[in-house]
């Protein structure tokens, strides 16, 4: 009887296993081929079978090695690394703002909800906490309020990259027919069409190329300064987007600073709002994320009017802590010609408006 008991428990745990390595491998997606990965090869930043960057851009920088700095990641000991208690959040019903209304609505990290005129777009939507991504991404306490249930039909679901926490496999399937129509960045479309997504919804887009979105509004896909890859490759590109109607709205998406932030700014004066990432950085990891010392130059390069930053308050991906993003963008916003918006998690930045936020954190 015992040893009964203990087969059926090690088949149990066999299914387990199994399930949860299929989902995993169903979670990483697939990458292009055919006519897709022919058209990745046509892009200007291809070159010797993957994406590169237009600077050469070292994942890794600084004296010790990739092992050291890894131990470091992993073992270090860094003080408020996490909340002490719930990150205090907003719940707002998304699917009662009138589509008349033009709102931006953080939903944490890099989540985010905007409606301008009259068009709903989502952001890098990762929303639900469950395996595989649970392995080794966990939110902190509150800062997962929102839910897949809480979103909207919105016309275009955007992708910056195809990174775990932008590009979360259960809840893309989840929103599937609520999604309009899909912009990624080269490549990604691969992941989506895998997924089930029509592949005539899907816009694979390469560096300034465009989409028009309902009467007046152009969805452009723009540079950016980072890498790819759901175990690591290069086979598809990352991005920038500004949503060009009746105000000029920026997601930086991420990436190190460079020189298109004033490119950018000169393109397309009048930036309105400019959505900047801002947490889960390293100085060893500076060509490929913004560090806070560099992220008022990238503002002032753009020219924006009014700033939210993002990729922060929701996941410890970086040995930092939590708050030291926001408290230093917070300072520098000081005396600054623009305006730094602070709103919790949920918060309507209603864009008609001249808004304050408190200092929430």
């Amino acid at each position: 009887m015992k040893r009964k008991m203990i087969y059926t428990l090690l088949v149990i745990v066999a299914v387990l296993i199994g399930w949860q390595g299929y989902e995993f491998w169903v979670a990483v997606g697939r990458y292009p081929r055919g006519e897709r990965l022919e058209r990745c090869k046509q892009s200007r930043q291809w070159k010797d079978g993957e994406f590169v960057n237009v600077h050469e851009t070292p994942m890794l920088t600084g004296d010790e090695g990739f092992l050291s700095q890894m131990y470091k990641f992993l073992f270090q000991k860094i003080d408020c690394l996490h909340p002490v208690s719930e990150v205090p959040t907003v719940k707002t019903s998304l699917k009662d703002i009138p589509r008349s209304e033009d709102v931006c609505v953080w939903l944490g990290h890099s989540t985010v909800f905007i409606q301008t005129g009259g068009v709903r777009f989502l952001f890098d939507p990762v929303l639900t906490n469950k395996l595989p991504v649970w392995w080794f991404m966990r939110p902190f306490k509150g800062a997962d309020a929102y839910t897949v249930e809480d979103i909207p039909d919105v016309d275009v679901l955007v992708i910056t990259h195809d990174h775990w926490d932008h590009l979360d496999w259960k809840t893309v399937t989840a929103l599937k027919d609520r999604v309009g129509q899909v912009a990624c960045s080269l490549g990604i479309g691969e992941h989506f069409e895998y997924w089930g997504y029509d592949p005539q919804k899907i816009h694979d887009l390469d560096w300034q190329d465009s989409i028009t979105v309902g009467d007046s509004i152009t969805l452009r896909c723009l540079p950016t300064r980072h890498f790819s890859g759901r175990l690591g490759q290069h086979k598809t590109l990352w991005a920038s987007y500004l949503i060009d109607g009746p105000r000029r709205i920026f997601v930086s998406g991420d990436g190190g600073y460079d020189e298109r932030f004033k490119k950018i700014g000169t393109d397309y004066p009048g930036i309105d709002l400019a959505i900047m990432e801002n947490g889960q950085y390293d100085e060893g990891w500076h060509y490929i994320h913004t560090l806070p010392r560099e992220l008022p130059q990238a503002i002032k390069d753009l020219g924006a009017a009014r700033v939210l930053t993002y990729h922060n308050s929701k996941y410890a991906l970086a040995n930092h802590p939590w708050t030291e993003p926001l408290d230093s963008i917070y300072e520098h916003a000081k005396g600054q010609p623009w305006q730094l918006l602070t709103p919790r998690i949920g918060e309507q930045i209603r864009l008609n408006e001249h808004q304050r936020f408190e200092k929430w954190w």
